[in-house]
């Protein structure tokens, strides 16, 4: 008894001093690769990819901070956030400017992007070096991650940050489950922390216009997911310009959850004991460049279009009305003519 046990310590011993060996490794190749890029040295190129190191029945892969060409990085395909703020990005390339990249970006290889670097967490700053023009960025580059591996790490660290919203996980929820990423909510749900009922409440919000949800993330303060979700319920049922009457409401302060349920309910009752509404097969919406909403125009079945919109100047009215006419006059003659053909 007493030989076994000596054997297993010193099998145990022996692991043990893999695992240091790797460490000691690991902490040289970083201190080669940050000497390098002090002095300015180091090579625009990706190193080789390095060896594995047998411990005990796990592998583990070295790594260390390289440099990359920013024209071979691409998005994650399943990254957890949508909406981002081009002030923020503008700070974080200003930062880029007085201190440097402090924080490397996590990317792997996946066969579906030959030749590229998929970003695993790192897009604000990918998006920064862009703007800057950057031709290289600092990359740390991890081997065998999966789709699942690309959503969860970055969701967790986003989650770290509080950077997440509810808007974005709506987005990133549905492309999982229409990816077959998860093969159901309830599997969705078990990675991500979260009930069953809970992600189809998120994932409903994508019924939502873009620009809708591109509004809540920017209020994300002030609108929670029972804000939103009412909001949604209010939109399904009496359209947009309501529902967005409601979202200012919130934004204002002026509008509580329960608030918003009473509204959802009223606009059910109306619609389970008024004239039954015609709805529309098609609409178009039409927005400034900074993407506020300006109105819609909707198509409908019966040979109806109804244009609606709104925060026009005065001053501008008249010429709209006259741009307008033109158009439909001039619609109206080609159809004439198409007619007499």
């Amino acid at each position: 008894m007493a030989a076994k046990l000596n054997f297993t310590s010193k099998v145990r011993a022996g692991m043990a001093a893999e695992r240091v060996s790797a460490g000691e490794r690991l902490a040289e190749a970083d201190v080669v690769n940050i000497a390098q890029r002090d002095a300015g040295t180091a090579s625009p190129e990706a190193p080789p990819a390095p060896e594995p190191v047998e411990s005990g029945d796990a592998l583990l892969t070295l790594h260390a901070v390289r440099k990359i060409p920013v024209e071979d990085v691409v998005s994650n395909p399943y990254n957890p956030r949508a909406f981002y703020s081009a002030e923020t990005i503008d700070e974080l390339a200003e930062s880029f400017a007085a201190q440097g990249q402090i924080t490397p970006i996590l990317v792997t290889k996946l066969a579906a992007f030959p030749g590229q670097y998929v970003i695993v967490d790192g897009e604000r700053r990918i998006r920064a070096a862009r703007s800057r023009g950057d031709k290289y960025i600092d990359a740390d580059v991890r081997e065998g991650l999966d789709n699942q591996n690309l959503y969860l790490r970055a969701y967790h660290a986003n989650k770290e940050r509080e950077e997440q919203t509810v808007f974005d996980d709506a987005l990133a929820w549905k492309k999982l489950l229409d990816d077959r990423v998860y093969v159901d909510q309830v599997e969705l749900g078990v990675a991500v922390g979260e009930d069953p009922k809970h992600i189809s409440k998120v994932i409903a919000l994508t019924s939502l216009p873009p620009y809708l949800l591109q509004r809540m993330a920017q209020n994300r303060k002030e609108i929670g997911l029972g804000h939103a979700y009412n909001i949604k319920l209010i939109f399904d049922r009496a359209g947009a310009s309501v529902a967005e009457h409601w979202l200012q409401q919130v934004i204002e302060g002026k509008a509580s959850v329960r608030k918003l349920e009473a509204a959802a309910s009223a606009e059910a009752g109306a619609r389970r004991v008024g004239p039954r509404r015609t709805h529309y097969q098609s609409r178009v919406q039409f927005n400034r460049p900074d993407g506020v909403a300006l109105g819609e125009l909707k198509l409908f079945g019966d040979g109806r279009a109804e244009l609606s919109l709104k925060g026009i100047a005065p001053v501008d009215q008249q010429r709209l009305a006259e741009r307008v006419k033109a158009v439909v006059e001039q619609w109206a003659s080609e159809m004439d003519t198409s007619d007499a053909a």
